[in-house]
């Protein structure tokens, strides 16, 4: 068969322009080479009146219930297997604790993130198939982890006033992991989310002595839990630009 008279110079234009593009200058922009990654923004409230994100503190065996908080972040596409990153933000609570069985303590408990929040979300679809638990078009099987400072304040034992100054908080974040399933499309009902982690010991509670290993003795350890309603309150339109 003959070519058309065309083909071979429109293939070497075609070289051409490639080579020439893979032989940009130093500093020069190849097209489509720096394009920016998919961020689609995303919106969850964490817990409500009636059900508020609550932690379990092993050690002490209470809980502590917090104000509503919010996680807002982006999700790096629609497709397989992408990175999530956020900001979690939980308004500081009080707290009600009995120490040794028999003393009464009270504390200000404030979570403070050591930057965003980060891991992956594996995309599903259909709300009769993959999505059938979120009663959504489109979910995601999210792995994020977000560090955390605890804070501690206004601390009284037995009604009387436990100075721990005021950069009283762990030495190191603690490490919350959530993996859930949660719904990723409008409208969506809550999705209930469990975390088990471990409280650093603390340091800087010093105020007219240093309380700091009283602190680590009374809370940090393993086996405390983090439970929150994730509800979405916006995907892509309407939610704060990452």
């Amino acid at each position: 068969m003959t070519l058309p008279r065309f083909s071979l110079p429109l293939v070497l234009a075609v070289a051409a322009i490639s080579l020439g593009a893979a032989e940009a200058a130093p500093g020069e922009t190849v097209p489509g080479q720096n394009a920016p990654a998919t961020q689609i923004p995303f919106g969850f409230t964490l817990g409500d009146a009636q059900q508020p994100t609550t932690s379990h503190v092993g050690k002490l065996g209470s809980d502590i219930a917090f104000p509503p908080g919010t996680f807002d972040g982006a999700l790096g596409g629609l497709t397989s297997t992408v990175p999530i990153t956020g900001k979690l933000a939980i308004p500081p609570a009080d707290g009600y604790f009995v120490a040794f069985r028999f003393m009464v303590t009270t504390g200000r408990v404030e979570i403070v993130p050591d930057g965003d929040a980060s891991g992956t979300a594996t995309v599903h679809t259909g709300k009769d198939k993959d999505c059938k638990a979120t009663q959504t078009n489109i979910c995601a099987d999210t792995d994020v982890t977000a560090k955390v400072f605890i804070k501690l304040s206004d601390v009284k034992v037995d009604g009387r006033p436990l100075d721990v100054g005021p950069d009283c908080r762990t030495a190191q974040p603690a490490a919350v992991t959530i993996k859930a399933l949660v719904p990723i499309s409008l409208p969506a009902p809550p999705v209930k989310v469990t975390s088990t982690f471990t409280t650093p010991p603390f340091a800087g509670c010093v105020g007219h002595e240093d309380v700091s290993r009283l602190l680590t003795g009374l809370v940090s350890g393993p086996g405390n839990t983090f439970v929150s309603d994730l509800t979405l309150r916006c995907f892509s339109t309407g939610c704060k630009q990452p």
